[in-house]
């Protein structure tokens, strides 16, 4: 009896003829596990929260998240059920584990500063983050793009088609990403000589709607920009709807830039140049990592993965009109004046 527990728990001990023997009765007697019992003699319940800060809506509306639960999904390979935990929870997370009884958590979209996480990362449960929380974040396991060196791949191709003018509709404040994306678009400017215009950058909401909002207060500047870098591309979307309401074409006269490169950005139009991240494997390298940290005997060192990013070009940048640079700088130095 000894043995057979041992196989049904995968146990590495045994050797692989026993294994395969014992497995083959199992399947003869058509024999299921009870996991209640098993849960209840050593304090597991082969559970795995999924925490995402957004709401239902949010996340089955976008591409992004359904492609990383997947990844989750497929890389759990049925060693844990999948918890999902969607909204703005007004308790801790650290709760998750008391009040559901899980045996580690995946967190998405956290904001920076998120009270919610008090006590959590003192308590050495397994959590693994698919977002970062700080630029100098080491007590975390986390999984996250580098969003700078996206940002800066955006610059370097902007300025080969002449946009030396560039707004960014960087997403929420209160999300670490969003600053990343600021940083890199700074220092790829940097390289070449330029600054940032701060007036052209804005934060606002993930799906709701402000892409046109913001677009539009960007486009009112005296001085608007011949280029913009979204935060996604239901945002570039969204922002391209409202250069066209204002007489703008893209990317003849305005070029836009997504993110995530999603289902989305290949069949709009235009098709949407785009900074691409692997959704699926930032779940699945979120979720090998819990299991690791689940399975481990004694506390194991926080471990930080930082995934590459690519820029996919399609046919909404351009190079720049030569008109309204020749416009754009005519008003620079009438301000300068």
């Amino acid at each position: 009896m000894k043995t057979v527990s041992r196989v049904v728990n995968n146990d590495p001990k045994v050797a692989p003829a026993t294994r395969q023997r014992v497995q083959q009765v199992i399947e003869e007697m058509n024999y299921r596990p009870n996991l209640l019992a098993r849960g209840l003699a050593n304090g597991k319940t082969s559970t795995a929260g999924i925490v995402i800060n957004l709401t239902a809506d949010d996340v089955f509306g976008y591409p992004l998240f359904s492609d990383s639960l997947r990844g989750i999904a497929e890389a759990l390979n049925n060693r844990l059920d999948m918890l999902l935990h969607l909204g703005h929870g007004k308790f801790p997370y650290l709760d998750l584990f008391h009040r559901h009884r899980v045996d580690g958590l995946i967190l998405m979209n956290i904001p920076m500063d998120d009270p919610n996480l008090r006590g959590l990362l003192d308590s050495g449960l397994p959590c693994v983050f698919t977002c970062r929380l700080a630029a100098d974040e080491t007590r975390a396991n986390w999984v996250d793009p580098d969003f700078a060196s996206g940002a800066e791949q955006v610059i370097d191709h902007l300025v080969a088609l002449g946009h030396t003018r560039i707004g960014v509709l960087a997403g929420p404040n209160h999300l670490f990403s969003a600053h990343e994306r600021v940083r890199g678009v700074r220092e790829g400017l940097k390289r070449y000589g330029l600054e940032l215009d701060e007036r052209l950058v804005c934060y606002g909401e993930l799906f709701t709607g402000s892409g046109r909002r913001l677009a539009k207060h960007i486009m009112a500047q005296p001085d608007p920009p011949t280029a913009l870098i979204c935060s996604d591309d239901l945002m570039a979307c969204e922002a391209i709807y409202a250069l066209h309401e204002l007489g703008y074409d893209v990317p003849d006269d305005v070029s836009v830039v997504g993110w995530d490169d999603s289902s989305l950005a290949p069949v709009f139009r235009p098709p949407l140049t785009s900074v691409r991240q692997d959704a699926y494997q930032k779940g699945a390298l979120a979720a090998k990592r819990l299991l690791q940290l689940i399975a481990a005997t004694d506390p194991e060192p926080p471990q930080q993965t930082l995934l590459p990013m690519s820029l996919i070009i399609r046919e909404s940048t351009a190079r720049v009109n030569q008109r309204r640079e020749n416009y754009s700088a005519q008003q620079v130095a009438k301000t300068g004046s």
